[in-house]
């Protein structure tokens, strides 16, 4: 009966052992699992802040463009004006030349009247005086 006491001590200690070491594979399943589950969260980590710095980037290069946007229109609104000023300038010194012009020829006329007149004026009087 000795060696069948040895062989349930024996069965005994092997089922212990067993036991012993069975919570540590399940520690380590556990473990495992566990530590694939924190790199996929460090990986989804990863890519949010990829993707926020994507984003940011994005932002700033849509504030680029509508800055590029404002200062084109800005410049042709400028041009616009300049263009405009330099024909309405134009025509004003159109007109003014115009009226000038029109001055110019009134005062000869004016001028042209004037002498007739006073050389009709001295005829009577000469013709008066005789």
């Amino acid at each position: 009966m000795l060696d069948a006491e040895q062989v349930l001590v024996a069965q005994g200690e092997e089922a212990e052992e067993k036991a012993r070491k069975a919570p540590k594979k399940a520690e380590q399943a556990a473990g495992g699992i566990l530590d694939e589950t924190q790199q996929r969260a460090v990986a989804a980590y990863a890519a949010y802040i990829e993707a926020e710095h994507q984003l940011e980037e994005a932002y700033k290069d849509q504030e680029k463009q509508a800055e590029r946007t404002y200062k084109e229109v800005v410049e042709q609104a400028r041009k616009a004006c300049e263009e405009s000023i330099a024909q309405s300038r134009k025509v004003h010194e159109e007109s003014i030349s115009q009226a000038l012009r029109a001055r110019d020829e009134a005062e000869r006329k004016a001028r042209q009247a004037r002498n007739e007149t006073i050389e009709k004026t001295w005829a009577v009087f000469t013709k008066a005086r005789k």
